[in-house]
């Protein structure tokens, strides 16, 4: 409650988030173009990862809901599938998505003619160009885009939050505004990941042996053996770091001056081979992006363990960011057709949830036929409408071949022949 009994409508923390910088254009803490660099254009594994995630996502369909009741032709759909010209649902959402992974946040513009109708296109913007601008009650005031020295700007409602931009952030602990890029925490894998292929790619370059010891020969002098000065030791130590360090360097032989000697050396295949170290960064950056390895590394694995690993893909991973996705759609964007519409995951149209959906009809059906539930809740558990009636609220009744009270008593094997019908004995018939 405020000082004069009215009704606090906004977060006390809000001002002081915002206190620094409002009105002001708030910059990402980092540098987008080299976390997509580096781990999604030069990395296969960032690539693959965020390529199958993204794919993943943007092919879940959606269902509208008009309470409990499937809308199946509606604009908002149409809107979904075809957002704009020359684009369709399937790439806009899977840019859409790539964006969230790689940066951390993620927007869409809505093209409307107003302000209060629906939006007519959808468009993905670029999240390096966005910058969000605080407001005074700890909400964006409006979004600036900056592109070939122009810059756009989109205000926000300080009251509803609602806008021309939708945006859409993954969790940071330490950011109020932006979003973590998946490619942070596994910048140390992809940095290792890349400067391996690099030294692979110098070794085979240069003969794929290593560069050799410079070997300083001590010098007689009055029958004394003195080493060499420490300048020349120095001077040979900057050269070898200036000219022959790093992964491009690697296997470069080094020619200087003086009284050395060259040792050559051989590298045995051991010590050549990266693909363990390779193969673990690989593995750092796939728990990162939250990808099963064996989907990505190459390595010992079966038809189950695939099918398994693509599940757990599903279930721990694309089906919770397709979630927050549709959660800012039905706040952002489902309103405006109607208070009473909002968007789900179509689950039953993912064909990698087949043996997640094959367990829950199996569990259903166990637990109707062990007389634990009723056959309404069984159809209930399984997405399909009630029966009702008796039917409905009816248990499971075993069905089998009738049997009368006579045959279960004399325990005569079928096809016995009845005794009471067969001929009676001559003698007593006399």
């Amino acid at each position: 409650m405020g000082r004069g009994g009215g009704i606090r409508n906004a977060s006390a923390t809000g001002p002081g988030i915002a206190a620094w910088s409002v009105g002001q254009p708030v910059w990402t803490p980092r540098q987008y173009d080299r976390l997509a660099d580096e781990g999604f254009i030069k990395n296969p594994i960032g690539f693959r990862c965020t390529k199958m995630i993204a794919e993943a996502a943007a092919s879940v369909p959606f269902l509208l809901m008009d309470k409990k009741a499937e809308v199946e032709d509606h604009k908002l759909l149409d809107l979904l599938d075809r957002p704009g010209p020359m684009i369709g649902g399937q790439a806009f959402f899977e840019a859409f998505f790539a964006y969230l992974l790689l940066e951390g946040s993620t927007y869409i513009e809505g093209v409307a003619p107003f302000d209060s109708r629906p939006p007519s296109e959808l468009w993905t913007l670029r999240p390096d160009r966005m910058k969000v601008v605080p407001g005074s009650r700890g909400l964006p005031e409006a979004y600036t885009y900056d592109v070939n020295g122009q810059t756009i700007r989109w205000d926000v409602d300080q009251i509803t939050g609602r806008g021309p931009i939708m945006h859409l952030r993954e969790f940071h602990p330490l950011n109020d505004w932006y979003g973590l890029s998946r490619v942070e925490p596994a910048a140390y894998g992809i940095d290792q990941h890349n400067e391996s292929s690099k030294h692979n790619k110098a070794l085979l370059q240069n003969g794929a042996r290593p560069s050799g010891a410079l070997i300083f020969k001590p010098v007689m002098a009055n029958g004394v053996a003195q080493s060499a000065p420490a300048p020349v030791i120095e001077a040979a130590e900057k050269r070898l770091e200036d000219r022959h360090a790093g992964s491009l360097n690697a296997g470069r032989p080094m020619v200087l001056g003086g009284n050395i000697d060259w040792q050559a050396m051989g590298l045995t295949p051991r010590d050549m081979d990266f693909a363990a170290g390779k193969a673990d960064a690989a593995r750092d950056i796939c728990t990162s992006f939250g990808v099963p390895h064996i989907l990505i590394v190459p390595g010992s694995s079966t038809f189950n363990n695939l099918a398994m690993a693509r599940l757990q893909l599903y279930e721990e991973t694309v089906l919770p960011v397709v979630g927050r996705a549709i959660d800012a759609l039905n706040a952002w964007l489902t309103p405006r057709y109607g208070e009473r519409l909002r968007l789900v995951a179509d689950l039953d149209g993912v064909p990698a949830l087949e043996p997640r959906r094959e367990t829950k009809r199996k569990a259903a059906a166990d637990l109707f036929k062990s007389g634990l539930i009723k056959r309404d809740e069984a159809r209930a558990m399984l997405d399909y409408d009630a029966i009702g009636g008796e039917e409905g609220e009816a248990f499971f009744k075993p069905t089998g071949p009738a049997t009368s009270e006579a045959d279960d008593s004399d325990g005569k094997p079928e096809g016995a022949p009845d005794e009471t019908k067969v001929n009676p004995d001559p003698a007593k018939a006399a």
